[in-house]
């Protein structure tokens, strides 16, 4: 009876509500429609230009004689150089460089002396001077070149080559002609030691770093064979719904990764104004039993409407699975949010707990920001998992490959955030039962330098 009027407190608090608006709105602006986009793409409607670059829908089967089937994850050295220095070049004349510290976008602006070095980067790689890249002809990168994408441009395509004189060290060499397309001028190891120094100028987050030159541009044509044997693995071994499930999930991670944090915090902090404390120190049920109860309370709160909204998906996907007769998964959500979103929720829960039932303040809020903040600039958008991984990334219907290929890491994060979880709700029961005896009061003292904290500032701000 308690862990239902523990989770009736839950679901009836303003923070509750708000929890749900995020989750929500998180959820619409990423994952809602994209099963049904999907399947009325396989269907032969008209698909998107995402869907048109990707190789089409993943639940079509591949025709043989396609003009494209898609990607593949491939280290091709021309590819990246060229990729690279087409979107360094870009940035460069606008002197606007699109940098994603902690996920978020944020512009940089460089200095005349930081955009002297970026172009003397890009004259090394290109062979062109800065009158030469202004001009480019038409061509010279491919239209679609990674996240690039070329529309055209008033320059016309010129014949023969640019010619220009090399002037290295002083000395004057002969004139050397270039084709209307790029050609790099460095071996591969020069230009990732360039691009180094690129992203030491315009900062962490850039394009230049070689773990986000290879997602943008390491890419390969997939052939017809690879294509098929992809569709095959969609079809008969996901079942079609684990690739959905994936997806779903790596959206929701980012919600769980954080928002769990402030209904906990909020309901231990909710408790002490109103004088329920008591019920923590009644004798009549131990302090860990509550504790344990009020944690899972607060999991299953957090769960329920994620898996409800698993259901945009999966009642499209299993009328699919009727109409062609493919045999669909119906319990993949189900998996997928279990074992991978409920290790990370366990854990985001258990620290607000711990910190919040520890401090009496809204520290485990800060904390967890820091922590969220942290995991989301170091962890790549797919195939990037570490031991420490707090929320697991695969942002792509396809790359199955890449789970299996990670399948004993994921497992051992998994049950490291949840052996985590475990340990921080042992440790908040061992916290409120100091406190209950009367042993461990570090809350008011907190509280109290808080408070003279406050006083000061206002004091201050008055002034």
């Amino acid at each position: 009876m308690l862990f239902f009027k523990e989770l009736k407190r839950v679901c009836l608090s303003p923070v509750y509500v708000l929890f749900l608006a995020l989750l929500l709105f998180s959820w619409n602006e990423n994952f809602r429609g994209v099963t049904e986009e999907e399947i009325a793409a396989a269907a032969g409607e008209e698909q998107g230009i995402a869907a048109q670059l990707m190789g089409g829908a993943i639940l079509a089967k591949p025709r043989e004689g396609a003009d494209h089937y898609g990607g593949k994850r491939e280290e091709i050295p021309e590819k990246i150089m060229c990729g690279g220095i087409d979107n360094l070049i870009r940035e460069y004349l606008a002197n606007s460089y699109a940098t994603y510290p902690f996920t978020y976008y944020k512009e940089v602006v460089l200095s005349q002396e930081e955009q002297e070095k970026i172009l003397a980067v890009i004259e090394e790689i290109t062979g062109l001077g800065e009158e030469k890249i202004r001009d480019l002809p038409e061509g010279y990168f491919p239209r679609v070149n990674g996240n690039t994408i070329h529309m055209g441009d008033n320059a016309e395509a010129q014949e023969g080559s640019y010619s220009y004189r090399v002037e290295e060290s002083g000395v004057s060499r002969e004139s050397k002609n270039y084709t209307q397309k790029f050609v790099a001028q460095v071996s591969y190891e020069r230009f990732k030691e360039l691009m180094g120094k690129v992203e030491k100028i315009v900062g962490k987050g850039s394009s230049y770093s070689m773990e986000q030159l290879l997602a943008y541009y390491g890419q390969g044509e997939m052939t017809y064979e690879e294509a098929l044997k992809e569709y095959e693995r969609t079809i008969y071994e996901d079942r079609v719904s684990v690739a959905f499930a994936r997806l779903f999930c790596d959206y929701m991670t980012r919600a769980l990764g954080l928002y769990p944090v402030f209904l906990a915090a909020a309901l231990w902090l909710r408790d002490r104004p109103r004088g329920r404390k008591e019920l923590l120190d009644s004798k009549q049920i131990g302090t860990a039993k509550f504790v344990f109860l009020r944690f899972l309370a607060l999991l299953a709160a957090v769960l329920a409407p994620v898996l409800l909204l698993s259901l945009e998906s999966l009642i499209p996907l299993l009328g699919y699975g009727a109409e062609t007769g493919i045999a669909i998964d119906a319990l993949a959500f189900v998996k997928y949010i279990l074992w991978w979103l409920l290790p990370t929720a366990a854990v985001v829960t258990a620290l607000g707990m711990a910190l919040t039932i520890f401090t009496c303040t809204p520290l485990a809020v800060l904390a967890q920001l820091i922590w969220w903040f942290a995991d989301s600039a170091a962890t790549g958008l797919s195939g990037d998992t570490r031991l420490f991984t707090l929320m697991v990334r695969h942002n792509t219907l396809r790359g199955g490959e890449l789970i299996r290929e990670n399948w004993e890491i994921l497992w051992l994060n998994r049950g490291l955030m949840l052996v985590l979880a475990a340990l921080l709700v042992i440790l908040s029961a061992g916290i409120a039962k100091k406190k209950r005896e009367g042993k461990l009061d570090y809350g008011s003292v907190l509280e109290k330098y808080v408070g003279i904290f406050k006083t000061r500032l206002s004091a201050g701000l008055r002034r």
